[in-house]
């Protein structure tokens, strides 16, 4: 198996420096921190002559695919409890039918070339719902700029999935800004000063000995990773699966728990299945509701009946913002560091580009969309 301490032999591998781009995570939240506090929120737009007045909105979907979306799943856990209007990621072309001139959409494509988004895009302006677009460029700030929608430009040049810092943080601006939800300067700054301290503990220069996400990786290696989260840590299940498939190429699954504990939970109870190959990684919090608690151990009992492989991973930090991304930061390193075991370079994607080719070729839906909006 390859030595992760070994700088010169991860390099080669990681190509496109995935590794030292999250070293940037910190700098990345302030700076899309500032870039998103100059949104301005204008009174009104027209378009085609439908006019679409901003307000205070009585819902809010927040569109987007992949790496771009899952920060809406992000905002969604953080806020669910607090926030006094329904919000949903919508992953698909069209928007749900309840949007109206009173729901605010939020389009979402680091790209800025995501067809999906792009079609909710013309979707939301047919239905005069209230827009603000987020993207490091295409088609998205093209459109966006032309016919005044507000539009938050975020830094360009890296793979969309390390972005998260960027549109969660954008994300977030833009509910202050429409007064949805108290400033919360302090629980980004609280999030930026942790992920300093955490880029120096995981750097690749720190041994496998003291390095966390080095040992994780060495554990996952040659299994079937399952990762469970519950309340607001859920997406971050849903987020390592994610990073797994795209940076280590590998299968994994997620499960949100009290969900997992009506139907995930029996596949354990089959006598005749082997699961020595399953690696279970639960996302917890000391403070976490006793409903919660007693369940997650609970089924770690049932787990470790099957498998030696089970890990527990405890957030940093006081605000839930920090415990999500502390996680987080983890939970990617680990992916980059799997996939370089694995030597394949995390950042490449072959099946998603060769998709793309299909999809600008058969339906070249950009070209469509630009045309049609005019």
């Amino acid at each position: 198996m390859l030595n992760l301490d070994d700088r010169n032999v991860v390099e080669e591998i990681d190509k496109s420096n995935q590794l030292q781009i999250l070293t940037q995570w910190p700098s990345l939240f302030k700076e899309a921190r500032e870039q998103s506090l100059k949104l301005n929120i204008p009174s009104s737009i027209v378009w085609k002559e439908k006019e679409t007045v901003y307000s205070t909105p009585i819902n809010i979907v927040i569109c987007g695919m992949g790496g771009s979306a899952i920060s809406g799943d992000y905002l969604y856990h953080l806020l669910k409890e607090d926030l006094s209007i329904p919000i949903i990621v919508n992953r698909n072309y069209k928007l749900p039918y309840f949007v109206s001139e009173k729901t605010l959409v939020i389009c979402v494509s680091y790209s800025g070339n995501t067809e999906e988004t792009l079609s909710c895009f013309q979707d939301a302006l047919l239905k005069s719902a209230m827009i603000i677009s987020v993207s490091s460029g295409g088609l998205l700030e093209k459109l966006s700029k032309k016919i005044e929608v507000p539009h938050i430009k975020i830094k360009e040049g890296i793979p969309p999935r390390s972005g998260l810092p960027l549109i969660y943080t954008a994300l977030i601006t833009i509910l202050e800004k429409f007064n949805l939800i108290d400033n919360m300067d302090s629980d980004l700054k609280e999030t930026s000063e942790i992920l300093e301290k955490l880029a120096k503990e995981y750097s690749i220069d720190q041994k496998t000995e003291s390095n966390l996400p080095k040992n994780i990786a060495y554990g996952l290696y040659n299994t079937i990773p399952v990762f469970v989260g519950h309340t607001y840590l859920s997406p971050i299940a849903y987020r390592a699966k994610c990073e797994l498939n795209e940076n280590s190429k590998l299968l994994a699954i997620s499960e949100e728990i009290p969900e997992q504990n009506h139907n995930g939970i029996v596949a354990w109870d089959n006598p005749k299945t082997a699961l020595n190959d399953i690696a279970v990684v639960l996302f917890r919090d000391k403070s976490e509701p006793d409903s919660i608690k007693v369940r997650v151990e609970e089924f770690k009992k049932q787990v470790e009946k099957k498998t030696e492989k089970v890990l527990e991973i405890y957030p940093k930090g006081k605000s839930k913002l920090s415990k999500q991304i502390s996680s987080t930061y983890l939970i990617d390193l680990t992916s980059i560091y799997l996939g370089i075991l694995y030597e394949i370079d995390p950042s490449i994607t072959p099946s998603i580009d060769v998709l793309k080719e299909v999809l600008r070729k058969k339906i070249n839906l950009q070209n469509r969309i630009e045309r049609d909006i005019g």
